[in-house]
């Protein structure tokens, strides 16, 4: 398979499928999907709430992220916290969630955040090494970076 191209944009209300879908993939959950969809629609529309996706060169929806800014009693100024991540799994070895990550980095230097906060499972070494390449450094149960 070549390397497809790909490009990134806010979430909208039609991805919202493929948002279920990922959920379904991370955690191997059932969901009431009429709440997930009300929840879906309040985070749209919420400031503090960015929601992004990946497509492929033909328009299919091949990863999603899930970011919340909240505001830092510790650093004074708003935090990015990633939420969920997900790239389907036919596209993980292309550099896409590099890709996804420095999109997402991008908005969150220009809306003037300049710490992005990540709670995974600590013995997740996939999503431990991802996190390490990109400088975050540990800080409890959080991989924190400083941008």
């Amino acid at each position: 398979m070549l390397v497809e191209k790909w490009e990134f944009r806010k979430a909208e209300l039609a991805d919202v499928d493929y948002f279920i879908e990922s959920y379904l993939q991370i955690y191997g959950l059932k969901l009431d999907k009429h709440s997930f969809i009300e929840l879906f629609k309040k985070k749209l529309k919420s400031q503090s709430s960015l929601l992004c996706v990946a497509l492929n060169a033909i328009g299919n929806t091949i990863g999603c992220i899930v970011c919340e800014k909240q505001d830092s009693f510790q650093a004074l100024k708003p935090v990015l916290q990633i939420k969920e991540f997900y790239i389907s799994p036919k596209y993980r070895k292309f550099n896409l969630a590099d890709d996804l990550y420095a999109y997402v980095e991008e908005r969150a230097v220009k809306s003037g955040i300049s710490k992005i906060e990540v709670m995974c499972n600590l013995t997740a070494t996939t999503t431990q090494n991802f996190y390490l390449r990109k400088k975050f450094i540990t800080d409890r149960k959080a991989y924190i970076k400083i941008i």
